[in-house]
């Protein structure tokens, strides 16, 4: 069986999404918490804590209603903070950042710049309150009383997997590219970068006998659709040889799927005599 040559395709090597640009803008990049606090950037926003109807402390960011949630539970890397938004009240010490580990802005995180000893808090939009969302794996709650016991977290993100098993020969890479309810979303790939045994001609193929993932993670779903009813999946797939030859597999999968669902196919075949998945 032949396949379609391409001339180039886009190789994704984790879960994108369409569209899922940064939702808060503010300074530079920045430092982690240390002996050296970030600069504000010279238009600073004060951001005042609101006036509500109970003893429940709230601020509004871009619209958005954030109350505390949190804590630090063991250690915040230095590209977990994205963006500095500005700061608590009138004090440019107590700053409010954003964070690159959670995409969809529901959390924000504080921290008193000026002390070593100051813990960051977190904050998580109102809104979501009784619902289960995508939540850091080092955030953890300490307001049962306003959030209740069940918080609704998860720290993996929900996917639909689609478990590629490996049965052909010279594969140095494969992805898939694939559309969300009939609109184009993101895109999925993988690669042998280390280990296994180098062909003949010194190049690394993926192995005879692996598992591959290709994922639809929850990412692209996330304010179009609701991401626990299912939805319409169709993708393509695509084969990068060892010696970089491109192409299209003719297979494409349609589907009606939910997260958490999963396919099995197996990619059969070779560069000379053209690649098969079902």
């Amino acid at each position: 069986m032949m396949n379609r040559p391409i001339k180039k395709i886009k190789v994704l090597a984790v879960a994108l999404a369409l569209g899922a640009s940064s939702l808060f803008t503010g300074c530079a990049a920045l430092q982690m918490f240390g002996e050296k606090a970030p600069d504000l950037p010279a238009n600073a926003q004060s951001f005042k804590k609101l006036d509500t109807d109970s003893s429940l402390m709230m601020i509004e960011v871009n619209g958005r209603k954030y109350a505390p949630f949190g804590t630090l539970n063991g250690k915040l890397n230095n590209s977990s903070l994205q963006d500095c938004l500005g700061y608590l009240d009138d004090d440019k010490n107590d700053r409010i950042f954003s964070l690159n580990d959670e995409p969809y802005g529901n959390y924000l995180v504080t921290k008193n710049v000026s002390g070593i000893m100051e813990q960051p808090m977190f904050w998580r939009d109102w809104a979501t309150n009784g619902e289960a969302i995508f939540t850091p794996e080092y955030i953890v709650s300490k307001d049962d009383v306003n959030w209740g016991r069940n918080t609704g977290c998860y720290s993996e993100m929900k996917e639909f997997r689609i478990m590629i098993n490996i049965d052909a020969d010279d594969v140095k890479e494969l992805s898939m590219e694939y559309k969300v309810n009939g609109t184009v979303s993101g895109g999925s790939g993988v690669r042998n970068a280390v280990g296994g045994l180098k062909n003949q001609d010194g190049k690394l193929p993926l192995n005879k006998g692996e598992e591959l993932s290709l994922s639809i993670t929850e990412l692209p779903l996330y304010g179009k659709y609701d991401k626990n009813k299912p939805f319409d999946a169709e993708c393509r797939f695509y084969v990068e040889s060892v010696n970089g030859n491109k192409r299209e597999l003719d297979y494409v999968y349609k589907g009606t799927v939910k997260l958490g669902d999963e396919e099995k196919l197996t990619l059969t075949g070779n560069n000379k005599d053209g690649y098969k998945l079902g």
